[in-house]
């Protein structure tokens, strides 16, 4: 005969359902966790009105708790879990309220439930996602959102996989807009940013490293000034600095102005941090030759970060190009070769890899063996930059007032021909 198990089909759509659903657990949990007294317990705390007490009744309750993690399908525990949840709007105390929401997390968490056979961790993440729903409070859902990424990226991280709902959910932009919403204060949206960084990394995928490295850069942006900039904040910012050094290319828009950020450049004040810095600004800035001088002059910097030297030099020729491509429209294959450090038959390879990185727009003419650019990134934009943009439009003004000036003569010269 099969195991029977309770169902919450009639808590759902009875009369008084948070009665039905006490002595559901009840008749549900195994006689010797649950305890003589609870259903009595309940019933007074239901006839009292007391929501928060009536739910610290039950996740008190090992039996109970059984009970409720025992209940199947899935979708049904998390309707029970989700009618306890909407008690706490009957809550005349709001920061009683916010208390009891924070235990109904941490139940749902696994918390306290080590010794409940029927726990089920993605039962537990639906209630939690349940609760995170049903909460208004701009802070009570940043600390449920923090509780879902970092229970579910410990116990089943595939869900945190794109193409997942919840996967999906913690996009870093949709998370930002969220965040934006809420209205909540810096710190909090540091905390969120820490949590989702650490769990879509722990995720994992094809993607993960450029998942992680949006969130470190949203949470390093959080420290708009260097008096806030702090050991956690430190932290952070080698991390988003190792992975902008790792991959420059990917992230390169979100990446392009890091070193501009209070926690970034906190990190050149630093003895243990200084050559990692420059390294990240050799990167975001410099060339080939640049790198090279560097990883000679110290050579356990690029190491001791975790950094492939193969990897960063592909990354910096890849870049150095486009910095060429900055310079100048049309460039010879033997310039490229040069600053790349590669035999001119390798040079188209080379352009075709920024092309398809989205890098630079060019075209090859094969026969004069030089690259045309039509488009590239810019990695630097500052005074000097301004000072080259200034001079470029400077010319193709005087270029567009002499053909304004060529078809003024034309005009009164044909005039002049019709007049005679």
């Amino acid at each position: 005969m099969a195991e029977s198990r309770p169902s919450s089909t009639l808590v759902n759509v009875a009369e008084h359902a948070e009665l039905r659903l006490v002595q559901l657990l009840a008749d549900s949990a195994p006689a010797n966790l649950l305890g003589p007294s609870f259903a009595s317990d309940c019933e007074s705390r239901i006839a009292s009105a007391d929501a928060a007490g009536l739910i610290r009744t039950v996740l008190g309750n090992a039996g109970a708790m059984t009970s409720l993690f025992s209940i199947e399908p899935a979708d049904e525990a998390v309707s029970a879990f989700s009618l306890l949840a909407a008690l706490l709007d009957r809550e005349s105390d709001p920061a009683s309220a916010r208390s009891a929401a924070s235990e109904m997390a941490d139940a749902a968490a696994g918390r306290g439930q080590s010794k409940n056979a029927a726990y089920d961790a993605s039962k537990g993440a639906s209630m939690l996602c349940a609760l995170y729903n049903l909460r208004s409070d701009p802070s009570e859902k940043c600390a449920l959102l923090r509780k879902i990424v970092a229970h579910v990226s410990s116990t089943c991280p595939d869900l945190l996989q794109p193409g997942r709902p919840l996967g999906d959910a913690l996009d870093s932009g949709n998370v930002t807009k969220m965040l934006e919403g809420w209205g909540v204060d810096r710190a909090e949206k540091r905390a969120v940013y820490r949590t989702a960084a650490e769990g879509v990394g722990k995720a994992g995928g094809e993607d993960a490293a450029s998942r992680q490295q949006k969130f470190l850069l949203l949470l390093v942006g959080t420290y708009e000034n260097s008096g806030e900039v702090d050991v956690e904040a430190l932290g952070a910012a080698k991390d988003a600095a190792v992975g902008a050094v790792s991959d420059p290319v990917t992230l390169f828009d979100e990446q392009r102005g890091m070193l501009s950020l209070p926690a970034v450049v906190a990190l050149g004040g630093s003895p243990s941090t200084k050559s990692l810095y420059e390294l990240l600004r050799i990167i975001q800035e410099g060339k080939l030759d640049d790198f090279e001088s560097f990883a000679s002059s110290n050579p356990s910097a690029v190491t001791d970060a975790g950094l492939s030297r193969e990897t960063c030099v592909r990354h910096m020729r890849l870049l150095s190009l486009c910095s060429l491509a900055a310079e100048h429209e049309e460039i010879p294959y033997s310039a490229i070769g040069s600053t790349l450090r590669v035999d001119d038959a390798e040079v188209e390879s080379w352009v075709i890899s920024a092309v398809s990185s989205g890098l630079l727009v060019a075209k090859m003419d094969q026969l004069q063996k030089v690259v045309l650019v039509e488009r590239c990134v810019v990695r630097k934009f500052g005074q000097e930059q301004w000072g080259d943009l200034k001079g470029r439009l400077d010319a193709w003004k005087k270029n567009v007032g002499g053909i304004l000036r060529g078809l003024e003569q034309s005009q009164a010269t044909a005039q002049q021909v019709t007049t005679q």
